[in-house]
Formats: structure tokens, C-alpha cells, sequence
């Protein structure tokens, strides 16, 4: 299976899995990650495959300007033993650069395959049906002015689900 057969299959499947409610996303699908987002790109779901590691990363992500993504993490964080205890322990909460946060997971990368697009789905959704809510709960804590200041990149191949 090639990677854009793959990261299509999760995307299909995954909006197949998610409550009726949830399937109103923005997604963006860039060779080897998959992004969907609803209310601002900057906080979105991501499926990240990394050939140097070996893993497959599940995540929500918080990419803005520091006090951004910091706000967004501080904000998730009081439901991190709620995530951790619906979805495992595998689920972490990390800065990943100087100004980015992420709740994720990570699973083996090889091999690429229906049954592996099928488990990353399911994780996706998962990971959206749980975690959405509360990012909606918060969502009126981060000052505006800080949504204002995140930048929003450009992307292409957007697909409105």
C-alpha cells in the first residue's frame, strides 16, 4: 500500500467513525500527514508517519506562537488523567518545539496497510470524539487575542468533510 492510499483510507474511515456532530472538519492531507481541524488550523488532529522513527504519530496539536499553544496546553492539561484514563497511558501531553504542544499517541509504521489504516482510524476517531469536546469546552479561555496572533499557513488539497 502506498502512503497517500493509506493516509486517504484513514481519512475515509475515520469521518465514517466520528458522531454525525464531529464530521464538519477541514482537512488537509499532505503526503505524510494528515491534518483536520474545526475552529482554527492552529489547533488541529494530526496523523504524522515518520520513516526515521518507525512510528506513526496520533495527535491533537497546538502549532502558534508560543503563548498560544502554551494557553491551549495549559487548558488540556487538567484533563489529561480523563484522557489517559479513556484512552491509556500511551496518551501524552509535551512540548514538542520551542512554541508547539501536542496530546498524542504514536503506533508502529510498517507495514502499510489496510488492516494498519484501519487501527489508525479507529484511533484517529477516537482521539477526536474524546478530546474535541473539551477543546470546545476551553475554547472560550484562550483570549481571542491570542487566536488572532497565531498565523495560519497555507494549504492545498483541502477537503471540507
Amino acid at each position: 500500500m502506498r502512503i497517500n492510499e493509506l493516509m486517504s483510507l484513514v481519512l475515509d474511515r475515520t469521518t465514517e467513525l466520528l458522531p454525525a456532530d464531529l464530521r464538519g472538519f477541514t482537512a488537509h492531507n499532505r503526503f505524510v500527514w494528515l491534518q483536520l481541524h474545526y475552529h482554527n488550523p492552529n489547533v488541529h488532529y494530526e496523523v504524522w508517519l515518520t520513516r526515521k522513527t518507525g512510528r506513526i504519530e496520533i495527535g491533537l496539536h497546538f502549532e502558534g506562537p508560543r503563548e498560544f499553544s502554551y494557553r491551549w496546553a495549559e487548558r488540556l492539561a487538567a484533563y489529561m488523567p480523563e484522557i489517559q484514563g479513556r484512552m491509556g497511558p500511551q496518551m501524552e501531553l509535551e512540548e514538542w518545539t520551542s512554541s508547539w504542544c501536542r496530546i498524542h499517541q504514536t503506533v508502529p509504521y510498517d507495514p502499510l496497510s489496510e488492516a494498519l489504516a484501519l487501527e489508525v482510524a479507529e484511533r484517529l476517531a477516537s482521539t477526536i470524539t474524546i478530546l474535541e469536546p473539551m477543546v470546545q469546552r476551553e475554547r472560550s479561555e484562550v483570549p481571542q487575542e491570542l487566536e488572532q496572533t497565531a498565523p495560519v499557513r497555507p494549504y492545498v488539497n483541502q477537503r471540507i468533510s
